[in-house]
């Protein structure tokens, strides 16, 4: 692992370049260094997110933020802007209260599932973090600059890096790329992947503003506000003092009528202040309007996440509206996925197939998510256009810690009934799931066992599983790939669904690769095959 800065900036080659520095970017230059990969970001902009976006945090982004020690961080500066378990309501506006609760507090029923909590954290305070984190570990990031043409070969990626400022162009050389350009993304747009989902949905705007609405949200702890009325359909997020926050517009007024899908149009600030009062449900309540942007509503997934020696991420593949929060968690969960494999890649410990399974697990999921966001904006914003072929609502814990994955770096027991998202508790350690989160009492304090992972493979065994922990040892030297083994029994076993002379592989990111349910004659070539099989690919 990387313990000091690793400057990339003027450097001709580099392991991984990534093209893009907000969310999604960093995240994917911060799971690289901690794999011990630098890497160097290119973004366009002059620095990190100005503007409060992707606020909703999900249990397993959560859980990554932990595995990278920052979710202490990012919960303290989460808890001064937001209530810790705000929840979702829908109002006709702010003055008349609620007409229906989505979801009443973030975090009921959460915790026999994971050490984690939901939070809402403004995209401007979070970016800085990662940054910060990422830097720490050996990342490179460039700001006010711009990747142009890219080229590939059979061994690496050749970039144009061009400086805003001064024009200057010079080429960069990197075995692997990764697009996180957005969701206009020029990477996508030169290899011509195309995106295909339900389309544009809306013109919408968000309206950054300030006004007292202390008394009018008081005895409340809510983290996000629908407002569907005649004049307009969209919501709230409000910062915990009630005295400033954001309102995304997405219709005005019934999307049946003209133009009411098209908020941006002739939208000055006066009409902008307008709307923030119409929805607050005070006609002379004091605004202040800070800014107006326009953006639009669309729920789309590439067609591919890669190409050759080239990654795409975050929005560059799925672009989903913001109802449910998928966007920026499915973006860094992406980057979860891919950075481990990468950093094997890169090492030269795992087969160039490994990085295919990318594909083959993230496509699947974004599919799915640009489907949950779909659902919930028409549902909650558009039921009057919302045709009979919508999709399930499918529960929010379900899609969080339920979804698995398909691919050669999961060795399939056989029995799969090919659900992508299920109840978590009926997962229970299959091959391809989350590996489920067990509290543990190590050294007089308590843990869990999602605290085993995020670096190396783990091998978790039953209580007579000694002979899994040495052959964990012996795999590890001949293939030169650490492995942290652990004997824990008890309520592993039940949780996992293994016997006490069972045993799980689970792989750095956190998701089961191979189980041995009960004892086998030689749990060393057995546990070789699997690892060998998962690096593979």
């Amino acid at each position: 692992m990387s313990t000091g800065v690793v400057d990339l900036s003027d450097a001709d080659e580099v392991p991984v370049l990534i093209v893009g520095g907000s969310l999604v970017g960093l995240s994917t230059a911060l799971f690289l260094a901690h794999h011990g990969v630098p890497s160097l970001s290119v973004e366009r902009h002059s620095g990190t997110a100005i503007h409060p976006r992707a606020g909703h945090f999900q249990l397993r982004t959560l859980e990554l933020l932990r595995s990278v020690g920052l979710e202490e961080i990012v919960r303290r500066t989460s808890e001064e802007s937001y209530f810790p378990n705000g929840g979702i309501s829908a109002m006709e506006s702010v003055r008349t209260g609620e007409i229906a609760v989505y979801v009443g507090d973030l975090n009921d029923g959460v915790q026999e599932f994971s050490p984690s909590r939901r939070l809402f954290v403004a995209q401007d305070a979070l970016e800085p973090i990662l940054r910060e984190r990422a830097m720490q570990l050996g990342a490179t990031v460039r700001y006010g600059a711009e990747v142009g043409a890219v080229q590939q070969t059979q061994d690496g990626v050749s970039a144009e890096i061009r400086d805003r400022a001064t024009g200057a162009v010079r080429t960069v050389r990197a075995r692997y790329l990764v697009a996180a350009d957005g969701w206009r993304s020029p990477i996508r747009e030169q290899l011509g992947i195309g995106m295909h989902g339900y389309g544009k949905l809306s013109r919408s705007a968000t309206i950054y503003f300030r006004a007292d609405c202390a008394e009018l949200l008081e005895g409340t702890n809510l983290g996000v506000i629908y407002v569907f009325n005649p004049k307009l359909r969209g919501f709230f997020r409000f910062e915990r003092s009630g005295r400033a926050g954001f309102l995304a517009v997405n219709t005005l007024g019934d999307p049946r009528e003209p133009g009411a899908l098209d908020v941006t149009q002739d939208l000055t600030p006066d009409r902008a202040r307008e709307l923030v009062r119409t929805a607050i449900g005070v006609p002379d309540m004091p605004v202040t309007v800070d800014d107006v942007a326009h953006w639009e509503a669309t729920a789309d997934v590439a067609d591919r996440y890669q190409v050759g020696r080239i990654f795409l991420a975050g929005d560059a593949v799925h672009a989903l509206p913001p109802n449910g929060g998928f966007g920026g968690n499915t973006g860094m969960q992406d980057a979860h996925n891919l950075a481990w494999k990468l950093a094997m890649a890169v090492r030269g410990v795992a087969g160039e197939a490994l990085l295919a399974t990318y594909d083959a697990e993230r496509r699947p999921i974004g599919r799915a998510m640009i489907e949950q966001a779909y659902t919930r904006y028409a549902r909650r914003v558009t039921p009057e256009v919302a045709g009979d072929d919508l999709p399930d609502l499918i529960d929010d814990l379900w899609i969080e810690i339920g979804y698995r994955y398909r691919s050669a770096a999961v060795i399939s027991e056989g029995d799969d009934d090919g659900s992508l998202i299920q109840d978590p508790h009926a997962l229970a350690g299959r091959p391809g799931s989350r590996a489920p989160h067990v509290e543990l009492r190590r050294d007089g304090r308590t843990t869990s066992t999602i605290d085993l992972f995020g670096r190396h493979f783990a091998m978790l065994a039953g209580t007579d599983g000694a002979r899994w922990a040495a052959a964990a040892a012996e795999a590890s030297e001949r293939l030169g790939v650490p492995i942290d083994a652990h004997v824990l029994g008890g309520e592993f076993e039940s949780a996992y669904g293994v016997s006490p002379a069972g045993a799980a592989l689970v792989r750095p990111d956190g998701f089961v690769a191979f189980r041995s349910r009960d004892a086998v004659d030689d749990p060393a070539a057995t546990l070789e095959r699997a690892l060998g099989s998962v690096l593979a690919g």
